[in-house]
């Protein structure tokens, strides 16, 4: 691949839960389809990495997952694992985010430009190196729910997820 063509190659990195509980919060949920066309018009994305969990026999999902994969997503799936904390509760956790770190690294050299949708500061290093070394980073998530230091790294390449709502939101 030529120095241009990486230069003018977009890849999306999608932190799943972030995006869907973020969503969540401000109570809409996010249309997956439109979402893969607005990353794909607005940002000449040439891959839409998805990064979430998988729960065994969960039909539904699995079939949301097909879908994904019918509009061009490419999914990174981890199995869901389910554990106790101190106080009873259970908490489901699909641990993605060394998935999604390792492919950004891993095709570092396949894009010039990236879009991370996030808003989990365990990603900052990340982040902010890509910041410094990439021809152009943006990063959109729940304004609420996004690390302070994420929001402060990117400033004006940050967007709040809610300020896309009415191009975004899934209607049934």
């Amino acid at each position: 691949m030529d120095k241009e063509t990486v230069e003018n190659s977009t890849y999306v990195f999608i932190d799943a839960s972030n995006i869907i509980y973020g969503c969540r919060a401000d109570g809409w949920r996010m249309d997956f389809k439109k979402l893969y066309e607005y990353l794909t018009k607005r940002f000449s994305a040439k891959r839409v990495l998805y990064y979430a969990g998988v729960e065994e026999g969960n039909e539904k999902q699995l079939e949301f997952y097909n879908h994904l994969r019918e509009w061009g997503y490419e999914l990174v799936l981890k199995p869901v694992k389910h554990y106790r904390q101190e106080d009873g509760t259970m908490v489901r956790k699909a641990n993605a985010d060394v998935d999604l770190t390792f492919d950004a690294m891993l095709y570092w050299e396949k894009y010039g430009r990236a879009l991370f949708l996030t808003g989990d500061g365990d990603f900052y290093r990340l982040i902010a190196h890509a910041k410094a070394n990439k021809q152009r980073v943006w990063l959109i998530g729940n304004a609420k729910r996004t690390a302070r230091e994420l929001k402060k790294l990117m400033k004006h390449e940050f967007t709040n997820l809610s300020d896309l709502r009415h191009a975004l939101e899934f209607f049934k």
